[in-house]
């Protein structure tokens, strides 16, 4: 019995040892005849997968208004102890003087840094630290922004000190010398990125004549004192310009009573925002950046469809096709892939209230420089005269919808996203209609709106380089207005 239970013991013992090897044997005959089974589908190229439109149904914020004119979205969300709180504020440097260029972000800084009423700015570092909190405020173009992140359980301390510098910022000279400095130290170096430059340089001239074509120089930031500081706050922070978005641990009525106590005394501003016209349509030129570097930088656009009409739908597919949508469209397919001219080209497209930007973009080696910009220029004329294939429209569309969708993976983007809806005027169900107007748009829609807005023969040319190396004369594409960079 011993020995016969040795060797069964001894059986099982080498059974044991090939039941590794037949569970790989039996998985591998599995998986061979599954694969089998889906071959067509496991050797389509990615481009050819289908999958199921994805369904778009995002929370709606809740709209209340405080008696002084505030606007205030709140949207629950107590997955995590976490408030987030951010105020869309109308202002920005488009109001203000251009001697003092540069005020409105200066304001926005040192709001942050500058202390208030009840607090210098390095107590309330110290205050934010220990309670794991951040607040930033910023003031850009069109639009200023101040933000809270709190944990719920100093939610109050949190929305004291954000009520604070709100309201009661005090402009620090201390703090207002040093933001000077870093805004000084910064324009000195921002010549020195070839690509930050020339993107600021095209702007001056698409938006010339206009305060959206102004930027700060370092005489415009010497000529500004904390006095300026001080009335452009006092100008524009008022509860009506303001569109407050709250999101995450709260009770709403709890957040309404909060806020009214901290912000219900404050005043309504006493006249209207001052009203900045749209920019208006420039004659296409060619500027020029004498600059040695190993890479040209090509700009080339002018004004498009504005945000706030029926063509902006179209013209975003034609954009992504063009040059917007990566390694598939057309400019990146050409000039990257297929001549090996550049390693980023592209696109862009922003469409604004009243009016919009168009342009595209490349960086070569300046040997190559004209020979990119021709090929921008044709891939837009046969966007003009060949219009697109129903299989590059159908592919933007996709694109476009699916990652429109993964653009609100928080509610506090879902907030912020439908605060902006009501900053810029647009119709209050332009995300639950988005995906609808991209996916009805047609050939004869992208084809119409080509011939339309786009404008090749009339475009605004920016190119940073060294024009000896060029091997072609920029003088081919028009009277060379060639720029001096600012100091």
């Amino acid at each position: 019995m011993k020995g016969s239970r040795g060797r069964g013991f001894e059986g099982s013992s080498e059974m044991m040892k090939r039941r590794p090897a037949i569970f790989a044997l039996t998985f591998l005959l599995f998986f061979t005849s599954f694969a089998l089974a889906q071959k067509d589908e496991l050797l389509k190229h990615p481009s050819a997968l289908s999958f199921k439109p994805l369904k778009f149904s995002p929370p709606e914020p809740a709209r209340h208004e405080l008696k002084n004119g505030m606007t205030v979205y709140l949207l629950e969300d107590h997955e995590i102890p976490v408030v987030n709180i951010t105020a869309l504020i109308r202002t920005g440097s488009i109001y203000e003087p251009e001697e003092k260029a540069g005020l409105a972000e200066l304001t926005g800084v040192v709001m942050r840094t500058g202390g208030t009423k009840a607090m210098t700015g390095d107590a309330i570092d110290e205050e934010l630290e220990f309670m794991a909190a951040s607040v930033s405020v910023g003031v850009g173009s069109q639009s200023g922004s101040a933000s809270l992140t709190v944990l719920k359980k100093d939610l109050d301390q949190g929305l004291r000190i954000y009520t604070d510098i709100m309201r009661y910022s005090v402009f620090a000279q201390d703090k207002v010398d040093l933001a000077k400095k870093q805004k000084e130290e910064a324009l000195r170096r921002e010549n020195d990125d070839p690509k930050e430059m020339a993107f600021r340089e095209f702007r001056k001239v698409l938006y010339r004549d206009n305060p959206r074509g102004i930027f700060p120089t370092i005489a415009s930031l010497q000529k500004i004192s904390r006095e300026d500081l001080l009335k452009f706050h006092k100008m524009f922070f008022h509860p009506d310009r303001i569109i407050l978005g709250v999101s995450g641990d709260f009770s709403p009525q709890e957040m309404l009573d909060r806020l009214d106590k901290l912000f219900g005394d404050w005043e309504k501003a006493s006249e209207a925002v001052p009203e900045v016209p749209v920019p208006g349509i420039q004659q296409g030129s060619v500027n020029l950046v004498s600059k040695d570097v190993p890479q040209s930088v090509i700009i080339l656009g002018h004004l498009a469809v504005p945000k706030n009409h029926p063509d902006f739908y179209p013209f975003t597919l034609l954009n992504f096709i063009l040059g917007g949508g990566g390694f598939n469209s057309r400019l990146t397919a050409e000039i990257r892939s297929n001549r090996g001219l550049a390693y980023s080209v592209g696109s862009f497209y922003r469409g604004d209230i009243d009016y919009g930007a168009f342009g595209a973009y490349c960086f070569t080696k300046p040997a190559t420089t004209r020979e990119a910009t021709d090929l921008i220029l044709k891939s837009m004329q046969d966007m003009r005269g060949k219009g697109v294939t129903e299989k590059e429209l159908e592919w933007a569309k996709d694109s476009i919808i699916n990652s429109f969708i993964f653009s609100f993976t928080s509610s506090h983007q879902i907030v912020v996203e439908t605060m902006d809806i009501e900053y810029n005027r647009l119709p209050a169900d332009y995300l639950r209609t988005y995906q609808e107007k991209i996916s009805k748009v047609t050939r004869e829609d992208v084809e119409r709106v080509a011939k339309s807005y786009l404008h090749p023969d009339n475009a605004i040319f920016l190119i940073v380089g060294n024009e000896k190396d060029f091997e072609k004369p920029l003088s081919d594409l028009g009277t060379v207005n060639r720029i001096d960079l600012p100091t």
